[in-house]
This record gives structure tokens, sequence and C-alpha cells, in this order.
């Protein structure tokens, strides 16, 4: 059984227990909280065709990878933190931006997600500026069966590196034993490594940038990777969460 078969299994006990109505029955208005549903959910944000690729970890955070329109590829990614998921499935994080392409600074965000119909996930971003949020739907991956490992991670990566400055062509090199490489047609440098991250189909992800042109000069970020087939996704918000470098990439 996976870790998130048991987050399930914990939360249909506890709902169990409060419509039985026995001595474990928590007093009226208390709200039970259990593990976040980590894994990896695909789907599409809601009144549009542009994909949207959730990725949850059990230590309250949470990454929602979307596209644009007219199947533009990645075009920004909600990072949540310190989130909770009570006992009828829903995740909530106050403490999350939204990094969208093209815009000149991150948007503070309220990041919520439902997996009260599990498989099954809804959810949305809302912005606290007021700006236009997202609401995303979909359903766990089938890539939940398969092994996050180094080898598997291993290759060189051709896509987009992203920021919010700009885009610029990118390669990145993972080696064999977690070594990273990269660089962008622009002239930045970077190195890291990643590894698989414990109980989700992730990677953890850490990068020190060179100097200008790179995207966070002279920065080490980290986060973390979805890997979809030949496809690499990664997130690397800032230290002070202003910015993040995004990769969009195939083997």
């Amino acid at each position: 059984m996976t870790r998130n078969a048991i987050s399930i299994v914990v939360c249909a006990v506890a709902l169990a227990a409060c419509s039985s109505g026995g001595p474990n029955t928590p007093p009226p208005g208390t709200v039970t909280t259990t593990l976040p549903s980590g894994g990896v959910y695909k789907g599409s944000l809601k009144g549009s065709s542009a994909e949207a690729t959730l990725l949850m970890l059990f230590d309250g955070t949470a990454y929602l990878f979307y596209g644009g329109a007219g199947d533009t590829g990645l075009a920004g990614v909600a990072v949540a933190k310190n989130g909770a998921q009570s006992g009828d499935g829903r995740f909530t994080s106050d403490s999350a931006f939204d990094y969208r392409i093209g815009k000149t600074s991150a948007s503070p965000a309220v990041f919520s997600a439902s997996f009260a119909h599990a498989p099954a996930v809804d959810g949305t971003v809302a912005n606290k500026d007021g700006s236009a949020g997202l609401a995303f739907s979909g359903s766990a991956a089938s890539m939940l069966d398969i092994t996050p490992s180094r080898a598997n991670l291993g290759g060189l990566y051709s896509g987009r590196g992203m920021a919010l400055g700009g885009t610029t062509q990118t390669r990145i090199t993972v080696a064999g034993d977690g070594y990273l490489a990269g660089t962008t047609n622009s002239g930045c440098i970077f190195k890291g490594t990643a590894a698989p991250h414990e109980g989700a189909n992730a990677y953890d992800v850490s990068v020190t940038f060179g100097p200008a042109p790179c995207p966070l000069p002279d920065t080490t970020v980290t986060g973390n990777a979805v890997l979809d087939g030949p496809r690499l996704l990664v997130a690397l918000p800032s230290p002070n969460r202003a910015d993040v470098f995004l990769f969009d990439g195939r083997k």
C-alpha cells in the first residue's frame, strides 16, 4: 500500500468515526486533519483546454504547473507551502504564490484542493490582490505506479527555462549519480543535484546559478520536479519566493 493510499484510508476511518457517534467522535465544529494526499494529478484548467499538472507532497507543499491557451506549453506555476488537509479531504494553504511567466511579480494566493472524491481532484488558486486566479480539475496520474529513480531521471533534456523576467532555450543534463548541469542560449551556466523524493513520484532539485545573464544570478534555489515520460517539469522558487525558475523540457 502506498503512502497516498494510507492517507486516504486514515481519512476514511476518521469520517467513519464521526458518523458512528462513538466515543471518539470529535466535539461539534472540530476539524480533523490528516496528511495531504501526496502524488501527481493531471488534468486541465477549468474553462479552457490548458493542461494542468498538480504535484502534492506530504509536507504540505503543492505545485500546480499550468499551460497557456493554444497548447503553448508551460505558462506558469502556483507553489503552496505549509498547507494542511482536513478530515473531509480539503487541502488549504494561505501561503502560496502564483508565478505567471510574463508578469512583473508573483501574486500572493490562497491554494485549495479537494480530494473528497479521490482519485479525482479539483481546486483553485485565489490571488489575494484580487487579480484573476485559477481553477483546475484532474485525476491521479498513472505515473503514481512508477518508482522515481536516478536511472529514470538521467538524460539530456532540451526545452524552455523561465523566470518572471523572461524565457530562454535551456538544456539540462542529469547524470546517473544525480549530478545536474545546465546551460541556456543566453550564456547562463548552472549546476546542482536531483534525487528521488520519498513517498511521491517527484524529485528534489537544488541548483546554483552563475552570474548574469542567469535567470536568478548567483543564487542557490531548491524545489521539486515531475518526470512525465520524456517530459521534465521543474519549479525552483527563489529563497524570498519573489521569483521562480521553471523548466519545461524533453529528452
